[in-house]
């Protein structure tokens, strides 16, 4: 491709990929400038300063990250600046102000800070409140820096902690409901194909392996969410709270990639026979439509350990799928009962509780 023809292409997608990155953000920056005016105003009140902007600026610093690191981010900031504004003091009492003395108390804060914390924002905020207050010759720079860095902080952790905290079982269970619904109509695609016939059949069963193959991108989110709806549960109030649901949700979806997998195998399974003209029995048709059914009663109930899906429970529809014998069947078909028997069991695992009875181990 020619320079000019990628050249074309990168600036033709530039206004949507600023469109996502405004609809990602939005919503942080509109809470950063909330959290800025009410610091600012609170900080007005409490210091009587006409401009108190450090309390803003830390506000601001310790919401811009992900919801999981703003407790943390607060608490850095926080111990780098009364660890800086004690050096600073320090080194103004013993060695008094001048060029030599600010490079001096900016080293010996960081290095301070270095013994509980080498995170760049706790060194940075060290360094800059010695500078403050060394460099400006007047204790007052730096206890009002400390003074307003505390008020803005507090607040952040207020609302990061209490006011906006995000829920780990709601984001982890919407990254559950997005990646079960994916591979549910990939399997609602593989019934499609194995009810029709000829070419159409081939056809659409290869379109539902490759939709499912698409669906790795859902999964590896559902596993980054996981990471991160575990941090939530450690850093915040409300993450606290919902430790032991998170804990069970997190337990009983840890094999969904393997559902995942399992389902391209199916569909590709379902190509190659389609591809063959190997006569599907309609019981092997029926399987995988229950199972689809029962995937998206999973991916509509995420908390729900037994959802129902059509007349019965999930646990019943995927553990009688399980059950059954794929030698049973003719051999243009014992392929696809066999991987539609490892699917089952794997979807069987997802509705599980502690006493509900196991299936035979694969």
């Amino acid at each position: 491709m020619s320079a000019g023809g990628y050249a074309g292409r990168v600036l033709s997608g530039l206004p949507r990929r600023a469109w996502d990155r405004l609809q990602q953000a939005w919503g942080r920056i509109a809470l950063d400038g909330a959290v800025a005016i009410v610091a600012f105003l609170l900080a007005q009140l409490i210091l009587r300063q006409p401009a108190p902007i450090f309390a803003p600026i830390a506000a601001v610093v310790c919401l811009t990250d992900a919801p999981a690191d703003r407790g943390p981010r607060a608490l850095r900031l926080l111990l780098g600046v009364v660890v800086g504004v004690t050096v600073g003091e320090l080194a103004a009492l013993v060695i008094g102000s001048g060029w030599v003395q600010v490079g001096a108390a900016v080293v010996v804060g960081m290095l301070v800070v270095t013994l509980g914390s080498i995170n760049p924002l706790t060194l940075l905020q060290s360094g800059i409140a010695a500078l403050l207050v060394v460099g400006i010759g007047s204790s007052q720079a730096g206890w009002t820096r400390l003074a307003s860095a505390l008020i803005g902080g507090a607040l952040a952790l207020i609302v990061s902690q209490v006011l906006v905290s995000p829920s780990p079982t709601r984001q982890f269970g919407d990254a559950v409901s997005v990646a079960l619904r994916g591979i549910a109509d990939g399997l609602d695609g593989v019934v499609g194909a194995l009810r029709s016939s000829g070419p159409d059949a081939v056809d659409r069963a290869r379109r539902a392996a490759e939709g499912l193959r698409g669906g790795h991108g859902d999964v590896a989110s559902l596993l980054d969410t996981r990471t991160t709806s575990g941090r939530l549960a450690r850093t915040t109030v409300r993450g606290r709270r919902e430790r032991a649901s998170l804990r069970a949700m997190l337990d009983r979806f840890v094999g969904l990639e393997y559902v995942h997998a399992g389902s391209v195998l199916l569909a590709r399974t379902a190509a190659e026979v389609a591809e063959r003209g190997d006569a599907i029995p309609d019981d092997l048709v029926d399987g995988v439509a229950a199972l689809a059914a029962t995937v998206r009663a999973l991916a509509d109930h995420p908390r729900q350990t037994d959802p129902p899906a059509s007349a019965r429970d999930a646990h019943s529809v995927a553990g009688e799928i399980a059950g059954t014998d794929p030698e049973s069947h003719r051999p243009g078909a014992a392929r696809l009962a066999t991987q539609l028997h490892l699917l089952a069991e794997d979807v069987d695992a997802l509705t599980r509780t502690p006493s509900a009875p196991t299936s035979a181990a694969r």
